[in-house]
C-alpha cells in the first residue's frame, strides 16, 4: 500500500511540474503570458506569487490592476493574455490565472535574464596553438552569467551550416588551415548573438605563436 501511495504522489508531482511553463524575459523588456483561453471571458483573475495583479468580473468589477505591477500591466479581455512591460528581476516568480471561476491547470514561472553579450572566437590556449600543432582549442568567449540557459553553435565559413557544440571547440590542423572564417553564436530562450570571425588563425599566418 505504501509503495502504491508513493507512486501516486510521484505521478501527481510529475503532472504538476508538467503544467508549469518556464517563461524567460529580458530584464527591462516585456513579458507576455497566454493562457490559451477560448470562448467569452466573463471573469478573469491573474495572480503573481499569490497576489492579485489584475481582476475583472463582467457587469460587476471593471478591469483593475493591483500590486507592484500596477502601471505596467495589461490584460486582453478577449484572449486573456497578460502583458507586463519594464520587467525587473524582482518580478521573477509564479503567475497563475483563473478564468470564468476556473483556475487553469497551467502556470507560468517567470525568470528574468540579462541580454546576451556579443561573443568572440578566441584561441583558448594560444601558447600551445601554432602552425605546427596537430589541433587547436577555440572558445566562444562572452560573459553569459545570469543570461539563462545558453547554447553554443559554430560554423567554419560564413555561408556554412551551424553546428551545435559546447563553448569550447577543438579543430584539427587540417580543419583550421582549410577555412578562412570560424564563427560562433550563443543563444538563450529569448535572443541570440553572433560573433565576428576568428581574427588570428595561426595556420593562415607565416608567423607562429
Amino acid at each position: 500500500m505504501e509503495v502504491r501511495s508513493a507512486a501516486v504522489l510521484l505521478l501527481l508531482l510529475a503532472l504538476q511540474a508538467a503544467a508549469q511553463e518556464d517563461k524567460y524575459f529580458e530584464i527591462g523588456g516585456t513579458l507576455t503570458l497566454n493562457p490559451m483561453s477560448s470562448g467569452e471571458i466573463t471573469s478573469i483573475t491573474w495572480k503573481h506569487k499569490g497576489n492579485v495583479v489584475a481582476e475583472y468580473i463582467k457587469d460587476s468589477v471593471p478591469l483593475e490592476y493591483l500590486s507592484d505591477l500596477k502601471g505596467r500591466t495589461n490584460v486582453d479581455l478577449t484572449t486573456g493574455v497578460l502583458t507586463v512591460k519594464d520587467m525587473r528581476k524582482s518580478d521573477d516568480g509564479k503567475f497563475t490565472v483563473e478564468i470564468n471561476n476556473r483556475v487553469l491547470p497551467v502556470s507560468f514561472n517567470a525568470v528574468g535574464i540579462k541580454p546576451l553579450p556579443e561573443p568572440a572566437v578566441v584561441l583558448k590556449n594560444p601558447t600551445t596553438c601554432y602552425k605546427n600543432s596537430d589541433s587547436c582549442n577555440l572558445t566562444c568567449n562572452g560573459d553569459v552569467r545570469d543570461s539563462g540557459p545558453v547554447q553554443y553553435f559554430w560554423k567554419l565559413r560564413e555561408d556554412g551550416a551551424w553546428k551545435e557544440s559546447g563553448q569550447d571547440w577543438m579543430l584539427t590542423k587540417i580543419q583550421m588551415s582549410s577555412v578562412e572564417k570560424i564563427i560562433c553564436k550563443i543563444q538563450n530562450p529569448i535572443s541570440e548573438k553572433e560573433s565576428g570571425p576568428l581574427l588570428m588563425n595561426p595556420f593562415n599566418k607565416l608567423d607562429c605563436y
